[in-house]
C-alpha cells in the first residue's frame, strides 16, 4: 500500500489508461534482473503497448490543448476536467463523423486530468480575486469615450507634461485651465509592511489584522507646476478669509492649514458622505479665485462615480406613486427645451388635499405626460426620467456652478483615469514601510510622504500618465489593453511596485 491506497487499485487505474498492469511489470522485472538485457529490449520495452488516443487523433489533441490554455485564463475559475472531457467529447464526433450512442465519454475525467499536468496545467491556490468586470460594458465605454474625446479636444487649455527623458509643464497659451483631481482613501494605523527581519522563528509576532484607528483623507491633485497640492500662502489666506470669514468655521473636517485638504477619523468625526463633499468643495471653490499662480485662470475638476459625489436634490426614488406618500422635496425646478426655468410644487397648497404630496402620478400630469389610469410604477419611473423636471444635477455640479468651475465624473470602474490614484499608491507605501502600527506615527507618516510626493516630481508622472491612457483609449485600446501598457507587470517593476519614483523613472 503506497499513500494509503492498495496496489490492486492502482493496478486497476494503470489498466484503465492503458499503463503497464502489475502482473506486466512483474514478468518484465524478472527478465531484466534473471536473463540478459537484449531479450528484455527485443519487445520495444520501454514504449508504448499500441497508438494512444492522441497518437490517432493528433488534431484532436491541439484543439483539446488550445480549449485549456484559454479555459485557464478566464477571469472566473470555472474551468474543469470534466468540461474539458465533454469538450473532447463533443470534438470526437464531429471529426471521425460517428454517431453517439452511449453515455460513455470517449475519453475519462480523470485521464483528462492527467493530459492537463502532461501539457503543463497545474491546479493550485486561487489567490486571484473576483472583480465586477464592467469596464467594457456598453454603456461604460460610451461614457468613457465622451469622457476621452473631451479632454483631448480641449487638451490645448490645460497644464500637460511634455515627452522626454527630462519632463517639463506645457503651459497653456490660451483660455488657461486648471485640472484638479479629487478622491478620497483611507489610511489604518494596523497595517504593516510585507517584509520583516526575523531572527528566529520563537520572535515572529502575529500580524495585527483589523485593528487600529483609521484615517479617511480626502484631497485634491493639481495639475499646475506651482505645487501638486493646494495652500494658499499667509496672505492670500487673509485676503480669503475676509471675504469668506465662514472659512474659519468647524464644519467636521480637519483640515491641512490655508487648504482644502481634509480628513475625517472614522468612527469618531463621522464619514465623508456627501454633505461632508459639498462643505469640502464650497471651501476649495471659495479659496481657489485667491492663489495668485491661478490668476485669470479657469478650473476643471474630476471626481470619481461614487454616490458621494454624483448624489441629487431628488430623484423619481424619493416620490411615491400616489397622494399623500412618501415625499423628500417641496418644490422641482427646471429648465424647460427652450431654457426657461420652470418649477412645480410636490405638495397640494389648497383644497381637502392641502399639505399632502401629489405623488408622481399627478406631478406626471402636470408635467404634460400622458399615462394610462393602470400605469404601473416602474413605467411611470421610466416616464419622469425622461423629462427635463428629473434631469436635473448633482448636488455637487450645482455647487461648481455658482463659483464657475466645471466638474466632470470620470467613468465608472475606470480609477486609471483619476491620477489622483497614484498619489495614494505612493503615500501608503510610504506609509507602509515606516510604521510602526500606532496612530500617532501614521498621522506623522501621512504629512511626510506628501512631502515625499513633492520632492520626487511624482506629480509629472501621474499627469503625463494620465494624458497617454486618454490617447490609448482614443485610438481604440480596450482597458486590458491600457493596463498591461502603463499599469501592470508588463511595466518595469520600479514604476509598477511605486519602490522608486523618480525623475530617472518618469518615461516608464
Amino acid at each position: 500500500m503506497y499513500f494509503g491506497v492498495p496496489w490492486r487499485k492502482i493496478d486497476l487505474f494503470l489498466k484503465d489508461i492503458g499503463g503497464l498492469s502489475a502482473q506486466s511489470c512483474n514478468k518484465w522485472s524478472r527478465i531484466l534482473i534473471e536473463e540478459d538485457l537484449e531479450e528484455f529490449l527485443e519487445d520495444n520495452r520501454g514504449g508504448k503497448h499500441s497508438e494512444s488516443f492522441f497518437d490517432i487523433y493528433p488534431e484532436l489533441e491541439s484543439l483539446a490543448k488550445l480549449y485549456a490554455i484559454k479555459a485557464c485564463k478566464r477571469k472566473a475559475a470555472s474551468f474543469t476536467c470534466t468540461e474539458l472531457a465533454e469538450y473532447l467529447d463533443d470534438q470526437y464526433y464531429k471529426v471521425t463523423g460517428e454517431v453517439k450512442n452511449t453515455q460513455q465519454l470517449i475519453r475519462s475525467e480523470k485521464t483528462c486530468h492527467l493530459d492537463l499536468h502532461r501539457w503543463g496545467c497545474k491546479f493550485d491556490k486561487n489567490t486571484a480575486k473576483p472583480y465586477w468586470e464592467g469596464h467594457e460594458r456598453p454603456d461604460v465605454v460610451e461614457a468613457r469615450t465622451k469622457f476621452v474625446r473631451n479632454f483631448l479636444t480641449n487638451q490645448d487649455k490645460y497644464y500637460r507634461v511634455e515627452e522626454g527623458k527630462d519632463p517639463q509643464w506645457n503651459t497653456p497659451k490660451k483660455n488657461p485651465t486648471v485640472l484638479i483631481f479629487h478622491d478620497e482613501s483611507c489610511f489604518r494605523s494596523g497595517e504593516t509592511a510585507a517584509k520583516r527581519w526575523f531572527y528566529s522563528d520563537d520572535t515572529t509576532t502575529f500580524f495585527n489584522k483589523g485593528r487600529g484607528r483609521s484615517l479617511m483623507v480626502s484631497d485634491f491633485l493639481i495639475a499646475h507646476p506651482d505645487n501638486p497640492f493646494f495652500q494658499l500662502s499667509q496672505d492670500e489666506w487673509k485676503a480669503a478669509v475676509k471675504k469668506y470669514p465662514e472659512l474659519l468655521e468647524d464644519d467636521g473636517i480637519q483640515y491641512i492649514e490655508r487648504s482644502a485638504s481634509g480628513s475625517i477619523q472614522v468612527g469618531f468625526g463621522g464619514y465623508f458622505d456627501n454633505d461632508a463633499i459639498i462643505n469640502q468643495f464650497t471651501r476649495l471653490f471659495k479659496m481657489l479665485p485667491f492663489k495668485q499662480a491661478y490668476a485669470n485662470h479657469k478650473f476643471h475638476v474630476i471626481v470619481d462615480n461614487a454616490r458621494t459625489h454624483s448624489a441629487k436634490h431628488y430623484s423619481v426614488e424619493d416620490f411615491g406613486m400616489k397622494p399623500g406618500t412618501r415625499c423628500k422635496t417641496d418644490k422641482i425646478f427646471y429648465r424647460d427645451e427652450d431654457g426657461q426655468k420652470q418649477s412645480i410644487d410636490c405638495f397640494f397648497t389648497t383644497g381637502s388635499n392641502k399639505g399632502q404630496s401629489k405623488g408622481l402620478l399627478i406631478l406626471a400630469k402636470e408635467l404634460g405626460i400622458k399615462t394610462s389610469s393602470n400605469i404601473r410604477l416602474e413605467e411611470l419611473k421610466r416616464l419622469l426620467n425622461s423629462h427635463d423636471a428629473f434631469k436635473n444635477i448633482s448636488k455637487l455640479e450645482m455647487v461648481a456652478n455658482d463659483y464657475g468651475v466645471a466638474v466632470t465624473f470620470s467613468p465608472k470602474f475606470h480609477c486609471e483615469l483619476n491620477p489622483i490614484e497614484g498619489l495614494w499608491a505612493h503615500q501608503k507605501q510610504f506609509v507602509r514601510h515606516r510604521t510602526d502600527q500606532t496612530f500617532p506615527t501614521m498621522l506623522k507618516l501621512i504629512q511626510k510622504s506628501r512631502t515625499n510626493f513633492i520632492e520626487k516630481n511624482v506629480s509629472l508622472k501621474l499627469i503625463r500618465r494620465f494624458w497617454r491612457t486618454l490617447a490609448a483609449y482614443d485610438r481604440g485600446e480596450s482597458y486590458e489593453d491600457v493596463l498591461k501598457m502603463y499599469f501592470s507587470s508588463m511595466c518595469k517593476a520600479n514604476v509598477v511596485s511605486h519602490r522608486q519614483i523618480t525623475n530617472s523613472n518618469l518615461n516608464d
